[in-house]
């Protein structure tokens, strides 16, 4: 009884953070703002966060630069939902080979720790947007769709 108890506690605290948008006990917390991610940190940052994006980027690449600020704005805008990470591929290798990147920019979206999404271009902020959406408002299961 006491177990079955503290299970439905937990659930109800996990709900309520949900809706806070606050971390559960252990979990890190949720920046606002896209955190640096290098090879050694690739792996703990996508499994850390129940939803992770990592912008994989140059400081060269005009489409990189451009959909910089949107990234910033979606970090503020999904905080406590998705947490966003940046790459620089000319700094890491690691990463990109393993995902095969090709080109850049490139978004790989995780969920749980698993590829669900890999976008290829700077889209505009609307078509981002309605990606991660369906994403959030998508099961575990869902496949990798690919642009």
């Amino acid at each position: 009884m006491d177990e079955e108890l503290e299970k439905i506690k937990l659930r109800k605290l996990k709900e309520l953070m949900e809706r806070m948008g606050q971390p559960e006990r252990g979990e890190a917390p949720f920046p606002s703002e896209p955190i640096k991610v290098v090879d050694e940190t690739f792996d703990d940052f996508v499994r850390r966060y129940p939803i992770a994006v990592v912008d994989c980027w140059a400081a060269w690449c005009g489409p990189c630069l451009m959909l910089s600020p949107i990234i910033e704005q979606l970090a503020k805008e999904y905080r406590g939902k998705i947490v966003f990470g940046k790459l620089n591929v000319d700094e890491n290798a690691q990463v990109p080979t393993r995902f095969g990147i090709m080109s850049i920019p490139t978004l790989l979206i995780f969920r749980e720790g698993r590829l669900v999404d890999k976008v290829v271009g700077a889209l505009p902020k609307g078509q981002l947007e309605a990606r991660l959406r369906r994403l959030l408002g998508g099961g575990k299961g869902k496949q990798l769709n690919r642009t």
